[in-house]
Parts: C-alpha cells; sequence; structure tokens
C-alpha cells in the first residue's frame, strides 16, 4: 500500500478508537480494494502482538501492575441486566477444558472459566487475566508466572498456583486435541508450585511464544473435577455438560441441538468492564442463515452469527440493526483426504487445484472484500506468511487436464462426496463451484450436508474421514500452530487420531521434522525461514484446495453494546449488555 494511503488508514482506526467514528464507517471509508491489505495496514498501525519476555530473575519478581483489564470491584451496574439472545448454527459437544476446541466450544469456556490472559484488539494481544505477569528467560525455557489473588472458582474456592498445575497436567494427561500444543514443550514435571501465587514453568524445549498456547487453556477447580471423578476418569463425562471454573457465567439449562443458556455471576471477581452487564447470555442453535437473520430482524434474537454475505445489506437497511463485518484470519480449505485414491496420488490433487474455479467463488461471495482469496497456505496476516510462495494455484484448464492425464482417472468416471456444514450457504457454495468444474472432466460430486459435530467425529481418522469436507480454521497469530494442526501427521496419526483441522491426513516427514525444529527455534529469522520453507512444501504437495479468508460478519440489535472485535469468531460477551434505545 502506498505510504501515504497507509497514513490515511491509520488515521481512519484512531479515529474510531476514539469513537468519533462508527465500525461500518471505518470499514467502508478504509477498506477501498482488499481486505487483506486492510488487515496488513492496520496491524502495521498497531503495538506488537506478543509481549517481549525478559530475563527471568533469579528469586520470583513482584508482579507488575496493569491497568489493562485489571479485576475491579463490580460497581451496582445503572442499567437492569437483561438476557442477550444470540443465535448460531453450532452445536457445543463438550466443555471439558482437556477435550478440544472449535468456535462454539471456545466462546462457550471463555463464560465459563477463566483463562491466565484475556485477548483483546484486533490485531489480538494478552491483557491481564489470572496472570498478572509473568518473565521469560533469554532461552526460552524458562518462565514465571504471577497470579492474582482476587480470583476465586464459583464455590468460592480461591484460583491458586495448584489449580493452574492441576489443569495444565490433567490436559498433558488426556492427550486429547487440546494437549497439541504443549505436548512438544511440556510435561507433567514442567509445571510447578512456587506458592498460592506464584507458578514456575520448566520446559522440555524452547518455545519462545508461549503465553499464546498457554492461554488456550482454561483453570478448572481441581475439588470439583475430583469431586465428580467416575471410575478414574478425571471428571470427563461430568464435565462434557458441567463446568469447574471461576468465570464471569455458570450454566443455567443445557438442551443439546436447541439452546445454552448461562447466567451472569453479579459480583463476579474480574468485575464487569461496560456500563451494564447482561443477566445471562442464551446460545441458540438456529442452522440456517437465512433463519437466523429473519429471527434477528423479527426481535427474537439480539445478535446472530455467520451472516450471509446477501443479508447484510437486509440488516443494514432495517431501522434499529447494523451488522459487523471485521476481518481476521478464519481461512476456508477444502480437506481433501490423501489416504484414500484418488486423492493419494498428488497429480489428482493437482488437477483439482487448477480445475477450481476460485473467481466463480469470490463472485458467489460478493466480491474480494467479502472472501480474499488465499495466497499460499496461511492468511496474510499471520507472521511469517509469504506472499511470493510458489506454486500458487489458481483456474487453469490447460494445467487441470495435464496433471490428471498424469493419473489412472484420465476419463474420469467416478463419484466423490463434498461433505458441508447443513445451512451454511457459503459452504455449500464452495461445493457448488467443486462440483460445476469436475462435472467437465466427468466426475461427479455428492453434495453432503452434515450437522458439525458429526463432521468433527468422522474426521478423527481417514478410515471414517469425508472424500472431501469443508473445513474452516483459525490458528491465530503463531504459524507453527496452522501446521501443526493441520499439515503434521502427529497431529492426526495416533491412536486417539486427529480433529477437523487434519481432515486431509496429509503426511510429509520433511513437514513433520521442519514444524517440530521451528516450534523450537528461538531466533525469529531462522524461524520465520523455516515457515517461509513450511509454506513451500505445503503447496507444493496441495494436500487440500486452499481457498479464502472470510471475514467475521455478525449481525446486530442496536441495543447490544460493548461489542468488540479480537480475532474470533464468535463474541466474547463478558464485555457486552442490553441497553434499550
Amino acid at each position: 500500500m502506498d505510504p501515504r494511503e497507509s497514513d490515511r488508514v491509520c488515521k481512519l482506526l484512531d479515529e474510531f478508537k476514539a469513537g468519533r467514528i462508527s465500525r461500518r464507517q471505518f470499514l467502508r471509508l478504509a477498506i477501498g480494494g482488499s481486505t487483506t491489505v486492510l488487515a496488513a495496514t492496520v496491524a502495521a498501525c498497531r503495538p506488537a502482538l506478543t509481549p517481549e519476555p525478559v530475563a527471568a530473575p533469579t528469586e520470583p519478581a513482584a508482579p507488575t501492575p496493569t491497568a489493562v483489564l485489571e479485576p475491579t470491584a463490580t460497581p451496582k451496574p445503572a442499567i437492569e441486566p437483561k438476557v442477550l439472545i444470540f443465535a448460531g448454527g453450532q452445536d457445543v459437544p463438550t466443555i471439558d477444558p482437556s477435550d478440544r476446541t472449535d468456535y462454539s466450544i471456545s466462546c462457550m469456556n471463555r463464560m465459563l472459566y477463566d483463562t491466565l490472559w484475556w485477548q483483546v484488539d484486533f490485531p489480538p494481544r494478552l491483557a491481564p487475566r489470572i496472570c498478572t505477569s509473568y518473565e521469560g528467560s533469554e532461552d526460552a525455557t524458562e518462565w514465571i508466572l504471577h497470579l492474582t489473588d482476587k480470583a476465586v472458582f464459583h464455590d468460592g474456592t480461591p484460583v491458586t498456583a495448584e489449580a493452574v498445575q492441576f489443569s495444565f497436567n490433567r490436559t498433558l494427561r488426556f492427550q486429547k486435541p487440546m494437549s497439541i500444543d504443549l505436548l512438544p514443550i511440556m510435561d507433567e514435571n514442567s509445571v510447578q508450585v512456587v506458592d498460592d501465587r506464584t507458578v514456575k514453568i520448566t520446559l522440555t524445549a524452547p518455545f519462545a511464544e508461549l503465553p499464546w498456547v498457554l492461554n488456550v487453556q482454561a483453570i478448572m477447580n481441581p475439588k470439583v473435577v475430583k469431586e465428580h471423578d467416575k471410575a478414574g476418569d478425571e471428571g470427563a463425562e461430568w464435565l462434557i455438560e458441567h463446568e469447574a471454573g471461576s468465570g464471569p457465567f455458570v450454566i443455567k439449562r443445557w438442551e443439546p441441538g436447541t439452546l445454552y443458556e448461562v447466567e451472569a455471576v453479579p459480583d463476579y471477581w474480574g468485575g464487569w468492564p461496560g456500563k451494564g452487564r447482561p443477566a445471562g447470555v442464551i446460545w441458540r442453535i438456529i442452522r440456517d442463515s437465512a433463519a437466523r437473520r429473519m429471527a434477528l430482524l423479527a426481535g427474537e434474537i439480539d445478535c446472530a452469527d455467520t451472516v450471509a454475505v446477501d443479508d447484510i445489506a437486509l440488516i443494514e437497511e432495517a431501522p434499529g440493526y447494523h451488522a459487523g463485518v471485521d476481518v481476521g484470519y478464519l481461512t476456508g480449505y477444502v480437506k481433501l483426504n490423501n489416504q484414500i485414491e484418488p486423492f493419494n496420488d498428488v497429480n489428482f490433487r493437482k488437477f483439482l487445484a487448477y480445475a477450481y474455479d476460485y473467481e466463480a467463488l469470490i463472485t458467489l461471495r460478493g466480491g474480494e472484500q467479502y472472501g480474499p482469496l488465499l495466497i499460499g497456505c496461511l492468511p496474510s496476516g499471520v507472521p511469517g506468511h509469504d506472499p511470493n510462495v510458489k506454486p500458487v494455484y489458481r483456474h487453469d484448464p490447460e494445467k487441470a487436464s495435464e496433471c490428471l492425464n498424469k493419473t489412472k482417472w484420465t476419463e474420469g468416471g467416478i463419484e466423490l462426496d463434498f461433505v458441508y456444514v447443513t445451512g451454511l450457504e457459503f459452504e455449500e457454495q464452495m461445493g457448488l463451484v467443486l462440483l460445476e468444474a469436475l462435472a467437465e472432466y466427468n466426475i461427479k460430486v455428492n453434495m453432503v450436508a452434515k450437522v458439525w459435530p458429526d463432521m468433527v467425529a468422522m474426521s478423527v481418522h481417514p478410515e471414517t474421514g469425508a472424500d472431501m469436507i469443508c473445513v474452516f480454521v483459525d490458528q491465530g497469530v503463531i504459524a507453527s500452530r496452522w501446521f501443526r494442526y493441520q499439515w503434521y501427521s502427529g497431529f492426526w496419526d495416533r491412536p486417539e487420531g486427529g480433529s477437523y483441522q487434519s481432515a486431509s491426513f496429509y503426511t510429509n516427514p520433511k513437514v513433520d521434522a521442519l514444524v517440530e525444529k521451528a516450534e523450537v527455534t528461538v531466533d525469529e529469522e531462522k524461524r520465520m525461514e523455516m515457515i517461509t520453507e513450511l509454506q513451500r512444501l505445503v503447496m507444493e504437495d496441495i494436500p487440500e484446495l486452499m481457498l479464502f479468508t472470510m471475514p467475521n460478519i455478525l449481525g446486530f440489535s442496536d441495543r447490544v453494546k460493548g461489542y468488540s472485535y479480537t480475532g474470533r469468531i464468535a463474541p466474547d460477551f463478558w464485555p457486552m449488555w442490553i441497553e434499550e434505545a
């Protein structure tokens, strides 16, 4: 971007942050052409994403005071608390903090539990929560965490260093998807209790971006978990639909497939940051995006997730409603099962990549501002993204035919299933573009709609995996995590299997070795060189179709206040409230 244009966007960002223009005005004035360019420019206007660690002292240092989102006494709200009703298309299959995560699980756990830090702003950064300050050694192997003395679990038990140790060790023992970032760098001896308010972490391998990895772990009440142990399961069965947290909400109703309701803890230890607070939140299941939009405009709900592009204008034009459109990291892929025919043939995968009509998809999406195409396998906002990576696949019928002719399916004559989330129009569009493209090569695509939990369940092992499955992934700011969850074979090639992120079941020993090396390399320049090489290797093998980065689009009633985008798909409800006009 031209420096003058970059300066203009930064000034607009300052105006937005100061409250002098709305988010809608900011996007309209700043977006110009590509949301990819806008995301990079906004990132340049911001400070560094991760707090810079300093050398660990010989003796634990005193906590560093900070004013950012520090827990405060909860004043009597000036606005009467009301229940906020949110409509999403995805169920919450578990809330066990040691199991797995997706956007609905993560959202619910952020309401019921606390983590060490709170993710704020976009691009995101970490602000104090349970951990008020930390230090890391120069080689990034030893870390000291200082904990607040204010946090309490819902039963009144203090949140202590013992609870932090218990939570991480439980996740490490379970070795489920939640442990995938921890296992390469930690074992059950890594987290040690210095005293009630101090934790020492000694890594088995250096990891310079440790705070971001630690922050996915919700802190559990050891007493409550142990009380619900069943035959040595460490409370696993009970924690599917119950909580042992210290967060701003507790469970009120839990009706899978219909709704999930939580109610606010009025005297929550972290306080309530807004002028008001919600009395509670209802996560109502409405699977179809058009039905969510109709429910919003009928006043049945206050907020709708995953708004269709075609519905933005309808929401904006309705008095008392608006849409929030935010650039982010959420990236759409079509995972190809690399362990079965025909996808175990790299030439067939390249054929698909060249046959796909990317521009047709963007047209269906409503333009590049609603779906900038990926350059490579990572979204452009991830540090280390290589804008010059080769190869990059675009619609090229001649190259598609050349690749297909190198396979035994030259004449087509096969049927392939494309699995997508029922009710998500944009995922269906991704499949329909593929259906039309492959019809020209005598290949039939069967469109198979499923609910999300079923898609996750079938993606654990290649034997049950789909031929092709539509998946959206957001691994945030740590580049190596994008590779570990999606293209590192150790994530899925194990007895307990993998998850939806790894549904291509890709394996390449060079990629595996480089992922492991990058994760323990402290030198940032060397680590970024490895990330660049990883992008080249993955694009050469093209284990899946790399499509586009999708902006986060939500629909709101104007009476919803306090929403701030932090890079997550579903809102953080703690700072939000309902305020009548």
